[in-house]
Parts: structure tokens; C-alpha cells; sequence
């Protein structure tokens, strides 16, 4: 045995999953946070309270927007994390990058509440959203296919939390073009259907099997 594979055996992949897992919970809380802090109380009379309030109300929508996405994505991982049991220098990097993706997350929303109406604004949100439920998928087909998850778990539970990963990224995917073909307001209309289409064909997925 060469001193790398010592290395790889010993070091670079084992069981002690329990850092990744805290490590990651803790960036998504982050996130989630910092989300809030482009909220600001307007400095205006009283009077003109309600007025300045509603105006702020696209940062507002953005904002619960990105807070249930990253909300839906953090509950993904933690099913995902329950059984990969295992981990590898390749899953580690696939889960930076991703965490890399929810990290900017607070960035693409306050562009997004801003210029809510500029297609730029959309294709940024989107695919900020769409790479972090790709890497997701990525790290689940990956884990299973390099043996990192708990062998206990059958290929149709596999195929079943594989489906329930799509829908959502893909969904934001699609708004890019519509944006670019029908304008940005087109595009976020999408989005209001990304939970319940997600929930719909995972509840159909579920029936046939």
C-alpha cells in the first residue's frame, strides 16, 4: 500500500460525517440570517409610514421567497445526510461548492428585491438556486454510486429523494429562458409554483410506486 492510499485511508475518507453535517447547518443558518439584514426600518414621517413600507414590499417578497427555498434545500441535505453514512474528499468539495452557491444566496436576493424588474436580477437568483439543487443532486447520485450511503437504503428510496431533488432547480431553470423570452415578471411568476409543482410530482412519483 503506497503512503497516499495510506492517506486516503486513514484521513482523506472515513465515518466521522458529523463536522460536515455541523459545518453545513451552520452556513445555511447563517444564510437564512443575513437574509434579514437587507430589510431596513425606512427613516421617513410618520405619516408616510405605510406608504414607504409598501414600497419595500419586492425586498419583502424576496426575501420570505429565498428564506423557503434555502428552508427547502437545508431540509433536503439534513434527509440526505441522515443516511450518507460516509465520506470522501469528492463528496467534501461537492458539498463546498454548494454551500459556496447558499452562501451567495443573501446577495442574489437583495439584487433581486431591488431590480426585481431587470431580467439580470432574474438570470442571477435563478441560477444561484438552480446550482445549489444541482450540487444537491450531484452529491446524493455520487454518494450513492461511490457507496457512501447506508446499504440498508434500497435503489427506490435512492430514485424517490432523487425526484424529490429536481423539481425545484429545475423549475428556477426554466425561468431563465422565460425571462429572457417574456421579461422578469413572466419569470417570477414561475417561482410562486416551484413548491407546490415540487410537492405534486413527488406525491404522483410516490403513487405509481
Amino acid at each position: 500500500m503506497t503512503t497516499y492510499q495510506r492517506y486516503v485511508r486513514t484521513i482523506a475518507e472515513g465515518s466521522a460525517i458529523e463536522r460536515l453535517v455541523f459545518f453545513s447547518d451552520a452556513v445555511f443558518a447563517i444564510a437564512m440570517t443575513l437574509l434579514v439584514v437587507e430589510l431596513h426600518v425606512p427613516t421617513v414621517a410618520a405619516e408616510d409610514l405605510a406608504s414607504a413600507l409598501a414600497e419595500l414590499g419586492p425586498e419583502y417578497l424576496s426575501f420570505v421567497l429565498s428564506f423557503a427555498v434555502i428552508g427547502a434545500v437545508w431540509m433536503s441535505h439534513h434527509r440526505k445526510f441522515r443516511v450518507i453514512v460516509r465520506y470522501s474528499q469528492a463528496l467534501l468539495r461537492l458539498n463546498l461548492f454548494m454551500l459556496l452557491a447558499v452562501a451567495s444566496v443573501p446577495f442574489s436576493t437583495a439584487v433581486l428585491g431591488r431590480y426585481g424588474d431587470v431580467q439580470l436580477s432574474v438570470y442571477i437568483y435563478a441560477a444561484s438556486i438552480c446550482l445549489i439543487g444541482f450540487l444537491l443532486s450531484a452529491m446524493w447520485i455520487y454518494a450513492w454510486h461511490s457507496h457512501l450511503i447506508d446499504p440498508d437504503v434500497p435503489v427506490d428510496v435512492f430514485r424517490y429523494v432523487l425526484v424529490q431533488s429536481f423539481p425545484i432547480p429545475g423549475i428556477f431553470l426554466l425561468s431563465i429562458p422565460i425571462a429572457a423570452l417574456a421579461g422578469a415578471t413572466a419569470a417570477e411568476i414561475t417561482w410562486a409554483a416551484a413548491l407546490p409543482i415540487s410537492f405534486t410530482i413527488t406525491r404522483v412519483y410516490r403513487a405509481r410506486v
